[in-house]
């Protein structure tokens, strides 16, 4: 669980939906992720996915594959899991459509 010292709402990666010491929590993983709704994600696939009950958990790492063959980013899905996409900031950029 890391906390930051950034306004607003945000969601750990680890279920505790509550604040530490007055500070949002936010989620965890490799700095520099872009974090969206896996709903907004076009063209990937899910190439591998831990063992979880009812979707893809982040346990095993990047797990969402691009058109290109690259593993691009984890896609965390479980019901007992926020329900988020990670992109790798070291292998996507925006680019407008």
């Amino acid at each position: 669980m890391v906390v930051a010292d950034v306004p607003g709402p945000a969601m750990p990666r680890r279920g505790m939906m509550s604040n530490v010491h007055g500070q949002p929590l936010v989620s965890q993983g490799p700095r520099g992720n872009i974090v969206i709704n896996p709903d907004d994600a076009r063209g990937l696939k899910l190439q591998h996915a831990s063992a979880a009950c009812c979707g893809a958990t982040p346990d095993g790492g990047m797990n969402q594959m691009c058109a290109c063959g690259s593993l691009v980013a984890t896609l965390s899905s479980d019901c007992c899991l926020p329900y988020e996409l990670h992109l790798s900031a070291g292998h996507v950029r925006a680019v407008r459509p």
